[in-house]
């Protein structure tokens, strides 16, 4: 059967900071679809709101795949709203880091990714919520949340912003957090920084999770704890854009619904990739549902489950 495909297009996608990456041009970008057999259902937004008001559009019209042409902003404000319906969710990636991508096994190369999605079985991804939030990365509390508020102002340009994220960093304490685990094991602890993930990536393209599949059923829960302040920041610059390293002072846990409580006033909550951090009161709870999306097999390891269609 033929499928049906419409793209969204984030025109601002591949460019931060004045930096370019994977940017197209819309001609450039209808004839790649031509080129795979795609059609030219093409529609550029302006806003978040309108990418995901195009979004439910294309998943109330029963599209076969909607593709995100964008960063990974603009593939989680669309997969958000291709939840719980019978729509896919494609990706050309144009963004910067594309934590994602990666994650899915995608390539970064336009025609790679354009002939995965022309030929690529559908698969389920897992989906993380945390308080009623979607998240398709990881929630993480502690340090990096409370860091990750001030950074994400770098973005809209505040460069006093970097100075206000070390003094978050200076001065953040170690939270006692209790972790429960499919409302069985409980982990109590002291840590600077606890990741409830998705799949290996989050923020900056750090591996916070190297073995995290994003197709399991579960999360990795990883706790950093015996960490200075200065160790965990080294660590976390270590691990940014894709790289790796070992650290001997984080503990993973699995579980497929995690409940965190702080016995701190506040614990501050970050959930990757589409939604902005806030600081929440404790408890909060995290489960996952389900979203499907065309991917190439190979690239996806031997257990990625078929998605019912």
């Amino acid at each position: 059967m033929t499928r049906r495909y419409r793209v969204i297009r984030n025109p601002a996608a591949g460019a931060k900071k004045g930096i370019a990456t994977n940017a197209v041009a819309a001609e450039e970008l209808l004839a790649l679809l031509e080129r795979h057999g795609l059609g030219s259902d093409v529609i550029e937004t302006g806003s978040e709101d309108e990418t995901r008001r195009e979004a439910r559009r294309a998943a109330h019209e029963q599209v076969d795949v909607v593709v995100a042409a964008g960063g990974d902003g603009t593939i989680g404000a669309i997969a958000e709203e291709l939840l719980d319906t019978s729509s896919a969710l494609g990706v050309l990636p144009l963004g910067t880091v594309m934590n994602v991508p990666r994650m899915l096994g995608l390539s970064r190369d336009l025609e790679e990714a354009a002939a995965a999605l022309a030929s690529g079985a559908v698969l389920c991804m897992d989906v993380g919520v945390a308080d009623g939030r979607t998240f398709f990365e990881a929630a993480s509390v502690g340090m990096n949340a409370a860091m990750f508020r001030e950074a994400n102002r770098f973005e809209r340009g505040d460069w006093l912003s970097i100075a206000r994220t070390i003094w978050v960093a200076l001065r953040y304490r170690p939270a006692r957090m209790y972790l429960e685990l499919d409302g069985e094991r409980v982990v109590r602890t002291r840590a600077l920084m606890a990741v409830i993930a998705n799949g290996p990536y989050t923020g900056a393209g750090m591996t916070v999770a190297p073995d995290a599949r994003i197709d399991d059923g579960r999360f990795d829960v990883r706790v950093f704890r015996g960490f200075s302040k200065a160790e965990l920041l080294r660590h976390l610059a270590s691990i940014a854009f894709g790289r790796y390293r070992y650290a001997p002072h984080v503990s993973t846990f699995h579980a497929a619904a995690v409940r965190v409580t702080s016995a701190g006033r506040f614990a501050a909550l970050q959930c990757f990739s589409s939604l902005a951090a806030r600081f929440t009161a404790s408890p909060m709870t995290v489960n996952s549902r389900r979203l499907a999306s065309p991917v190439t097999p190979k690239r996806m390891g031997p257990t990625a489950r078929p998605a019912s269609r």
